[in-house]
């Protein structure tokens, strides 16, 4: 890539369309006061903007995603336990935290294809692995489903697909694989339906729109959108010369 600038003005309009949105929600929904006097409105608001920083780096094939990866990892990792999504809470802390470690020594080392660019050389699975790791993924999500439906946590099936999809694409991020992109497309949709259902329930149950829930929503739909971004990027960053 040849574009040297930090961040497109797409990539901005990404981050800044996170932060106007959940502040919008914040005031049509439940007024100024209420929503600045919610410390779990601020977290999941901060850890919404990291997160969608996190995913513009990481389709450029930056590694300051780590960076930013890692603070939201600490920080998702907490509002998933505080909230039974237990599949999640414990590959976001058990898992993806020392990963953003490992990811921005391998992306270190794995170097970039131009000389004085901080972009990594991106590669692509064989036909073979994408087929072993299909068929993996499906067999682990049923098995995980059980284990959280059997221990209480709050939906099950959902978490326990959007855990195990994380963690592959996860690890073909550290390492580099252009594959990675169509899993977290899969990911984002998913964790939008979980959040969603999870605000929708609490508002059956309670008559009010959890906002906390409400920004995570906004966070992956705007995640979303980057990641198709980022596909079309890496698929160019993967291409053989």
């Amino acid at each position: 890539m040849s574009d040297n600038r930090i961040l497109t003005p797409f990539e901005w309009c990404l981050i800044g369309g996170t932060v106007v949105s959940t502040i919008l929600c914040a005031i049509f929904l439940d007024g100024v006061s209420n929503a600045v006097s919610d410390f779990s409105w601020w977290f999941t608001s901060i850890a919404a903007v990291l997160n969608i920083c996190c995913c513009c780096f990481s389709a450029r094939g930056s590694r300051w995603t780590f960076l930013f990866g890692f603070i939201y990892n600490c920080m998702y990792t907490v509002y998933c336990f505080q909230t039974s999504h237990y599949g999640n809470a414990a590959v976001y802390g058990l898992i993806f935290l020392p990963l953003q470690v490992f990811g921005w020594l391998q992306w270190r080392k794995l170097g970039s294809r131009t000389e004085g660019e901080d972009v990594v050389d991106a590669k692509r699975l064989s036909w073979k692995w994408r087929a072993i790791v299909t068929v993996a993924s499906a067999a682990v999500m049923a098995a995980l489903a059980f284990l959280l439906k059997s221990i209480g946590g709050q939906d099950s099936l959902v978490d326990s697909m959007s855990t195990v999809l994380c963690v592959i694409a996860q690890l073909m991020l550290t390492f580099a694989f252009m594959e990675q992109w169509f899993i977290w497309i899969a990911v984002n949709v998913l964790t939008i339906a979980m959040w969603a259902l999870s605000a929708w329930t609490g508002y059956r149950t309670e008559g009010v729109v959890n906002l906390s829930d409400l920004n995570l929503v906004i966070c992956y739909i705007f995640v979303l959108v980057n990641s198709i971004n980022g596909l079309l990027v890496w698929l160019r960053l993967s291409r053989k010369d």
